[in-house]
């Protein structure tokens, strides 16, 4: 079995494809840490999958690898991910880190405008700096949203056949069917809102609920092209 790297950044479904590793191979998932440490500071376990590995390109490339492995690399609309990180951040995120105390105690000192705009200046460059170094590359991107609409059809592709996960396509199918947003929350489809819960509403698209005429500028000052780069955007009128 190769060892296999599931790279995206913060915000962009990483829990959920997180469950379904763990149901599909309990045993051979190596636990993320904060500032990623398992990937970039201890020696890799051969034949074994790291989810939510959050590194750029260049970082990745930085790490000596076994002789045989895989990755997947799954993006998401940094708009979106900023609304979901602003919920998070504001309410339900474990304290795992004094960054996320810090961003907390700001977030909540402010108006939801200025808080998402804090954020864009504090959270948001790291995921950032993630999606512009894969967006570089030559690599293929798997994109939350369509993950969204097609989860079983892009990740049996990916899994199985790309990456070569060893379980049964059965196997695998139960676990992307035990984790869809309806079973996570006991019945609540998505767009219902709970911003008390790690699966907050499970939709694309939800940042135009929240962006001001002044957040969108704020964002494209930071993010530049990137949304057009990426296939979200056509060009700067959104």
């Amino acid at each position: 079995m190769p060892t296999i790297f599931h790279i995206t950044h913060w915000k962009a479904g990483s829990q959920w494809i997180n469950k379904i590793l763990h149901d599909c191979l309990p045993y051979h998932i190596v636990e993320p840490q904060v500032d990623e440490v398992q990937f970039l500071d201890q020696p890799l376990q051969l034949g074994k999958v790291y989810p939510t590995v959050y590194v750029t390109k260049e970082q990745f490339d930085s790490v000596r690898l076994p002789s045989l492995w895989e990755r997947f690399v799954i993006i998401r609309d940094l708009r979106d991910s900023l609304i979901s990180a602003y919920f998070s951040i504001k309410v339900s995120h474990p304290l795992i880190d004094p960054r996320i105390e810090k961003w907390r105690r700001q977030v909540n000192q402010l108006s939801r405008e200025e808080g998402l705009i804090y954020l864009i200046e504090e959270w948001l460059p790291y995921s950032l700096r993630i999606q512009k170094s894969w967006a570089a590359s030559r690599e293929k991107l798997i994109r939350y949203e369509d993950l969204l609409e097609k989860d079983s059809q892009i990740l049996q592709k990916v899994l199985l056949v790309d990456c070569k996960l060893p379980v049964s396509r059965d196997k695998l199918e139960s676990a992307i069917s035990a984790n869809r947003f309806r079973v996570l929350t006991k019945g609540r489809e998505r767009g219902t809102e709970d911003i008390t819960a790690h699966e907050r509403k499970g939709i694309s698209g939800d940042w135009r609920n929240y962006f001001s005429q002044r957040l969108k500028e704020v964002f494209k000052q930071r993010t530049g092209d990137l949304l057009m780069r990426l296939g979200y955007e056509n060009d700067h009128n959104w």
